[in-house]
């Protein structure tokens, strides 16, 4: 491939990155055959975690969870998102019910084999959950806190098109980790090393 029909490859990825929500860094011509940094703001962010919500689980076939409300802060000093999420739990079998707050935190990664940001090495800090007039503690605690865990680890925050991971395939070009800034977070595109 000429230097000329990777270039326009090139700029027609970070074009198709931009319009779906990213916005890529494109600078002059010789920039084209370089790196690009794609970027998600903050309230990019939101919305895509907001379209994986509500979410709704089984668990142990007789608690019916729901998590809902992701409310996001960036964390860029621990390259981490912290996300905060209401909980609601209905025991199937006695008919109690239960509300509660998660507190969390994670990492995102570049899957390359289906091109998505996913979320990585989910960590429950704090969850309270009340039943009436009864707070979950103990081992009841930590359950919950697993079972949250469970439920947000490899969570897909974003999927490329097919017409952009296909691009991205065509153009040998690779994703670096991911950075999360004061500002959102950013992921450089470049090309394979060969």
């Amino acid at each position: 491939m000429n230097r000329r029909t990777f270039g326009r490859r090139a700029l027609t990825l970070g074009l198709a990155l931009a319009g779906a929500g990213a916005i890529a860094s494109l600078g002059g011509c010789a920039d084209l055959l370089g790196t690009h940094v794609v970027s998600f703001s903050e309230s990019q962010i939101v919305l895509l975690l907001s379209k994986q919500f509500p979410m709704e689980r089984k668990v142990l076939e007789v608690i019916d969870l729901s998590v809902s409300n992701p409310q996001v802060h960036l964390l860029p000093e621990s390259n981490r998102i912290g996300t905060e999420l209401d909980v609601a739990a209905v025991d199937r079998l006695f008919g109690s019910h239960a509300q509660g707050h998660i507190k969390a935190d994670y990492g995102l990664r570049f899957q390359a084999s289906d091109h998505t940001i996913r979320m990585t090495d989910v960590r429950v800090r704090d969850l309270s959950v009340q039943s009436g007039a009864n707070m979950l503690h103990g081992a009841a605690q930590r359950m919950g806190s697993l079972v949250a865990e469970n439920m947000l680890e490899n969570l897909v925050l974003y999927k490329m098109k097919p017409a952009q991971a296909d691009e991205m395939d065509r153009l040998n070009l690779e994703a670096s980790p991911i950075t999360v800034t004061t500002q959102g977070i950013q992921m450089t595109i470049s090309p394979k090393a060969r």
